[in-house]
């Protein structure tokens, strides 16, 4: 008899193994507007998340909580391992031992460290290799099909000399054309053409990834007071200066940060490419 194999990115949680954990409401004031509610707790020294939705908000606020979901649901069954997530499990009937009003249905996900902390100490090699391994995690993705649509540095972790890719409530599949009409991204990491009304492509997840590295690498984050300020410098006034002793990362950001979609590298192999052979 073949046994089937057990599914490689699943955590073996159900709402009954929660009764009785203690949860502690960790939400960002932003993330609590759209009802998102987030804990984190422990079981068996080990540290995760729990994310729900409350359940008196409007379609478009929770329609993020309702896209992760079905995002990480494609991968239930999956058996091979996705390097590019953390564990995790889809429960229901959480409702019944959260204090707050919220849906059945919960993501949980294993704890994270961390990934993109003080550079100073890192020397370049150190660098390179947490670069690699962030083009590979978002190559992942694209090869399954999927844009990001909302890429941070915080959404990058290290789990078990793994990084791995958090928040996914704005997954588009790369073959969608639609469009949709309230901001989904952040003004920070938008790449010019969302500004002019353009759908979110491959092109505009590898410009939001040159920001993190830019911001990474120069230890400064940009900034704007406003959704035009913001527009204004990513269309027309983004200069890339980076500290001298950078400057081998300098063609990597570049090609990454092309205000002209069509002039931007598109294609992750080509900069795992440039950033081992550039100056290596």
């Amino acid at each position: 008899m073949i046994q089937r194999k057990k599914p490689q990115n699943l955590l073996q949680f159900s709402a009954q193994d929660l009764a009785g954990i203690k949860l502690h409401l960790n939400t960002k004031a932003k993330s609590l507007t759209l009802g998102r509610l987030i804990h984190t707790f422990e079981k068996d020294q080990q540290q995760y998340w729990l994310k729900t939705q409350a359940i008196d908000m409007n379609e478009n606020d929770q329609h993020g909580f309702v896209n992760e979901i079905g995002f990480y649901q494609q991968f239930v069954d999956q058996t091979e391992p996705i390097d590019f997530l953390l564990p995790f499990k889809i429960v229901t009937d959480v409702n019944k031992i959260i204090a707050q009003e919220s849906s059945n249905t919960a993501l949980i996900i294993s704890h994270g460290q961390t990934l993109l902390g003080d550079i100073s100490s890192s020397s370049i090699d150190r660098i390179k290799a947490t670069f690699f391994k962030m083009l590979d995690a978002v190559e992942q993705m694209h090869c399954l099909g999927w844009i990001h649509g909302d890429l941070k540095g915080e959404h990058f972790l290290e789990f078990e000399q793994r990084v791995c890719l958090i928040d996914f409530e704005q997954v588009e599949k790369i073959s969608s054309t639609q469009l949709i009409p309230y901001l989904t991204a952040t003004p920070r990491y938008m790449a010019p053409e969302l500004f002019q009304g353009q759908a979110k492509t491959v092109h505009s997840d590898i410009y939001a990834l040159g920001i993190i590295f830019y911001e990474w690498l120069t230890g400064q984050r940009l900034v704007a007071k406003n959704y035009e300020e913001w527009a204004y410098l990513h269309c027309q006034h983004l200069i890339i200066e980076l500290p001298q002793h950078f400057y081998m990362f300098e063609k990597l950001i570049q090609r990454m940060l092309a205000k002209q979609k069509n002039s931007r590298e598109h294609n992750i192999f080509k900069l795992k490419h440039c950033l081992l052979t550039e100056n290596a």
